[in-house]
């Protein structure tokens, strides 16, 4: 299905004013520093050459990466990965920053296609606007890989073929999961607040869900506050502040990820409360760091770098003419738990120090590679039965028939098999063998 192009005033504004400001200007090349949303340091990328003349790589696609913010570890390192896979991919990539903000995220969108723009990936803010944002790149037939939030009953098939794909964790499961943790160290007993992120983001939602999973199972503990933090310090400082004066006795906190988790961490170490744990998700490096020190006591890794690359790499393989199954445009990645101090320095060096990421960027690619391609991590094909169980269907929706003629056949296990066969390195076993609960993925 393709939808519909209307052209309105807006954008006929936009049009003019991108024309009329920077007429002539073409996407910067494999740029590490970008626009005035944030700039970072990549430091040098790589510069390969490619001998063979049909490698896809010489036709330099055109691609723009967006994401939420570059005030963490988490969407810095997305963006580290981003850039070195469109680097060694040798695709031009703007970087755009929207904090949060959607009507930032539609003008990326909609300045697209004034600037050539071949391929975007991308995760919007809130679910709710996914099938609008992605329906601007279909409609300027542009390649999209959406990661992390997505409208409830809205598939890359609802939308047409340029929505190309979706990749986020399984966050139900990664958070009941990291409570159930968190609830053993507190001994199955005591008070315990939970900071969500931000409601009708699918990410923060399903992390809601998980913990409600977990407490069903710890009977003994008593949440006695459940608020948002927006996903941020700022936002979740002043909430945990005054959940604190309110529950001096609370013994652990969950916030939806590290950011936040960060801001309770300093509020309780600061009160000198010497027994309430926070776990947060995400494992940015400074959390990482707080680890050893007690409070902080574990973390739900699921690489902001290999999705930033990933992702990249999707719209490359889309520009080059790769066809996904129907299980594929939708699928689950892993992500472990790190819960010790030794797991969390390992974890750090690997993903945060001045050393090359652990990652195979060729690899990553079925264009470049299509008999030995690797993820690199842990993937499978995602369930939307399950995925948006909690999500009423509209009326007269119907699920697509590409999608159920994958289940139907078998195609979705096969899919699963297909990926699991194909994960051969995986850049995370030394960190693995430092966690104490293992350092299982956890997908479902």
């Amino acid at each position: 299905m393709r939808m519909s192009r209307t052209m309105n005033s807006r954008r006929e504004f936009l049009r003019f004013t991108l024309q009329a400001a920077a007429a002539g200007a073409s996407l910067p090349l494999l740029s590490a520093c970008t626009n005035a949303s944030g700039a970072v340091d990549f430091g040098p990328l790589p510069t390969p050459v490619v001998q063979d003349p049909n490698d896809p790589r010489n036709k330099h696609f055109s691609m723009v990466d967006s994401f939420y913010t570059l005030d963490n570890d988490y969407f810095q390192g997305w963006a580290r990965g981003s850039a070195f896979a469109a680097a060694t991919l040798l695709m031009s990539r703007d970087q755009q920053v929207d904090n949060s903000n959607i009507d930032v995220l539609r003008s990326v969108f909609e300045a697209a296609p004034i600037k050539d723009v071949q391929g975007i990936s991308t995760l919007p803010n809130t679910a709710a606007a996914s099938p609008e944002i992605l329906g601007l790149a279909q409609a300027s037939g542009i390649y999209a890989s959406s990661n992390w939030s997505n409208a409830p009953w809205s598939t890359p098939f609802d939308i047409g073929d340029y929505y190309y794909s979706y990749q986020t964790a399984n966050d139900v499961a990664g958070a009941r999961e990291l409570c159930k943790q968190l609830f053993e160290e507190m001994g199955g007993t005591g008070k315990f607040i939970h900071i969500e992120g931000i409601k009708g983001n699918s990410a923060s939602d399903n992390r809601t869900a998980g913990v409600d999973e977990a407490l069903a199972l710890y009977p003994g503990i008593e949440m006695v506050a459940r608020q948002p933090g927006a996903f941020s310090r700022g936002g979740t400082q002043p909430v945990i502040e005054n959940l604190l004066t309110a529950n001096p006795d609370v013994t652990g906190i969950m916030c939806a990820n590290d950011d936040s988790a960060m801001a309770a961490v300093t509020a309780v170490e600061s009160r000198g409360i010497k027994n309430c744990k926070v776990v947060g998700i995400d494992a940015i490096g400074e959390f990482l760091e707080a680890i050893p020190r007690g409070t902080a006591f574990a973390t739900w890794a699921h690489h902001g770098a290999w999705i930033g690359a990933f992702s990249t790499v999707r719209v490359f393989d889309a520009l080059a003419g790769v066809t996904l199954s129907a299980p594929e445009r939708m699928m689950n990645f892993g992500g472990f738990i790190i819960d010790s101090a030794e797991a969390a320095e390992a974890y750090r060096d690997l993903m945060y120090s001045s050393k090359p990421l652990p990652f195979d960027y060729e690899l990553m690619s079925q264009a470049l590679h299509p008999d030995d391609w690797d993820p690199q991590n842990s993937m499978i094909p995602l369930d939307i039965d399950i995925y948006w169980e909690r999500d009423k269907k509209p009326p007269r929706y119907e699920i697509p028939a590409a999608y159920t003629e994958a289940v139907d056949s078998g195609e979705m296990e096969r899919v699963a098999q297909r990926y699991a066969t194909a994960y051969r390195s995986d850049p995370f076993a030394t960190v693995r063998t430092k966690c104490r609960n293992g350092g299982k993925d956890i997908l479902q």
